[in-house]
């Protein structure tokens, strides 16, 4: 149809635009009438037969009767479109050999078909700029989930999870691109946008916290391992990668020693470690500790301990509570020398420093006395263990 252009958007929501009017499905849940123009978009470029909208849209005890119910779907279809100002409503839809298809006639640019010509444009035949480039335009179009408001359907949720893998992929490619080019602040704010969408890549979020200690944050970045750290524990109850625990011993890292001074070295060492409370560590940093420490304390004389707080091991809300409490409370209560971990989901290692026995104890009591009291029944226990070399 000379003159008409329109405008569909499937990620983060089903909309067609018709100049300056954007017409959005207004429901919590899309209606077969909703769903029925979502799936003639997605496949426009064939005719849809009667028999496969029927497995769709019409329900077992209708399929006698699915040619009258198809008719009533598109008819509402065509009338609230044309309701809401839809100049081309009437001509949207056609019926042709026998099933239904969306008018190519009339101009139309979609966005998944526009996201999908990016990312495959963005081969390595053309410059990295370039493929840089055409890979952030391709994220931008990705406002969310491909038809949230359908995602219970079964066709649709095969195609939104293969529209967010492809955009994890494109903005790992790019964020790639923005480190090799020194464009950390947009790296940082790329991966912002996708960890909204994916949460748990590890990848993701070894690039943002690459981003922030390039910026020289380091102390941003290692609030940011612990926080994604617990989240990882209490959401999956599992432990990082190896790329992400190997980068974590980065993070307060000088960049190189060659042909610099031992106060250079020193002021890199310390710059950022005075984060309140006890120091905390990841599992391999503390088990590398506690090898050093059970050489020295024979020889000093001193005493160490290192102490245990466990939950219970079923992953319920309390449990997950718990642990949390347990994580503020513990650096609140020890002093900047101590140090502790986190091995799994459901336990809190402590290494104490020139206590006795007693004092551990009541250490411990003071913990579990400021723990909230509704969580303290899932507190499977504490254990308390001198650290003694071995012969």
């Amino acid at each position: 149809m000379d003159g008409v252009h329109i405008r569909v958007e499937m990620l983060g929501g089903f909309a067609i635009i018709d100049g300056t009017k954007r017409i959005i499905e207004q429901e919590k849940r899309s209606s077969k009438t909703w769903k029925m123009l979502q799936y003639l978009v997605t496949h426009r470029h064939k005719i849809v037969p009667q028999d496969e909208l029927a497995d769709v849209f019409c329900d077992d005890e209708n399929m006698d009767s699915a040619g009258s119910a198809l008719r009533t779907i598109v008819y509402r279809a065509r009338t609230a479109l044309s309701k809401a100002g839809l100049s081309c409503a009437d001509s949207l839809i056609i019926t042709k050999g026998g099933g239904y298809s969306w008018n190519n006639d009339i101009r139309c640019d979609v966005d998944i078909e526009e996201f999908e010509t990016l990312q495959k444009s963005a081969n390595p035949s053309i410059s990295e700029e370039a493929r840089l480039e055409i890979l952030l335009r391709a994220g931008e179009l990705y406002k969310g989930d491909f038809l949230p408001n359908s995602v219970g359907e079964l066709w649709v949720m095969p195609l939104a999870r293969w529209y967010r893998s492809m955009y994890i992929s494109c903005c790992s490619e790019a964020l790639t691109l923005l480190s090799k080019f020194g464009r950390n602040v947009e790296a940082e704010k790329l991966c912002g946008r996708a960890l909204s969408v994916d949460p748990f890549d590890e990848k993701l979020i070894e690039h943002n916290l690459q981003a922030m200690m390039a910026q020289g944050r380091n102390a941003d970045a290692f609030r940011e391992y612990k926080r994604v750290e617990a989240m990882f524990f209490d959401v999956l109850g599992v432990n990082f990668s190896d790329n992400l625990r190997a980068l974590y011993a980065q993070i307060q890292r000088p960049d190189s020693t060659i042909g610099t001074s031992l106060e250079t070295l020193i002021d890199g060492w310390l710059k950022g470690s005075n984060f309140p409370g006890a120091y905390y560590c990841d599992l391999s940093e503390f088990k590398t500790i506690v090898q050093i420490e059970s050489r020295s304390v024979p020889r000093s004389g001193r005493t160490a301990y290192v102490v245990m707080f466990e939950t219970k091991h079923d992953a319920d809300a309390k449990s997950v509570q718990a642990m949390k409490q347990l994580g503020e409370i513990i650096p609140s209560n020890l002093r900047m020398g101590d140090l502790f971990t986190r091995p799994s989901p459901s336990q809190y290692i402590v290494l104490l420093h020139s206590l006795t026995y007693e004092d551990c104890k009541m250490l411990v009591n003071r913990i579990l006395h400021d723990l909230d009291s509704k969580y303290l029944p899932k507190i499977a226990g504490t254990t308390i263990k001198p650290l003694m070399p071995h012969a």
